[in-house]
């Protein structure tokens, strides 16, 4: 969504940003290695929660961008 923390909140906003986990953490069975270049994304803190806001069924990136071009005119 291109949100800018540090335009936002000043410095205090400089660098912040969450990590996603494209595979639920839960619904790994076994130990495993994570590689954030492909099992990791960025989201602003809107955006993750947006993707988190029902439990059972979180969206993926591309149907939260769906929805965010949908509605963001």
């Amino acid at each position: 969504c291109e949100f800018d923390f540090k335009s936002t909140y000043g410095v205090h906003g400089k660098d912040f940003i969450e990590v996603h986990h494209l595979k639920p953490l839960h619904t790994l069975v076994d130990a495993s290695l994570i590689d954030p270049a492909i099992d990791m994304t960025v989201l602003c803190s809107n955006c993750h929660r947006m993707i988190h806001r029902k439990q059972d069924a979180p969206l993926t990136i591309e149907q939260l961008k769906e929805l965010w071009n949908k509605n963001s005119r």
